[in-house]
């Protein structure tokens, strides 16, 4: 299982509790905190716009991976999921659009 798209750089894994992973992801827009959830055909990444800040808090536990991506440093989100022939599709969501947990895989 990849931690972040092709479009990333992996930074940093953070580990969770319950044996998950959020990964931190450096790219052309800056950080960004990221979650991969398995879709239909593949992987399927959420990647929030993030500040140190906001990075250290999940690291902390103050603050869980999903109220960053619910409330990124940008507003908005980016998806990407992979599709049955290797290609990654691509998104862009406003965090107030986004359902919980993995409702994001049908919102995307």
């Amino acid at each position: 299982m990849e931690k972040v798209p092709p479009q990333l750089q992996l930074r940093e894994l953070i580990p969770l509790a319950g044996g998950t992973d959020v990964a931190v992801g450096h790219g052309t827009g800056g950080q960004y905190l990221v979650m991969t959830l398995s879709g239909r055909c593949g992987e399927c990444w959420v990647c929030a716009p993030a500040t140190d800040r906001a990075v250290q808090c999940v690291r902390d536990g103050l603050a869980s991976p999903w109220d960053v991506i619910h409330h990124s440093a940008t507003g908005t989100v980016d998806v990407y999921r992979s599709r049955v022939d290797g290609t990654v599709l691509e998104s862009v969501m406003l965090c107030s659009a986004l359902p919980t947990g993995r409702g994001v895989l049908a919102a995307a």
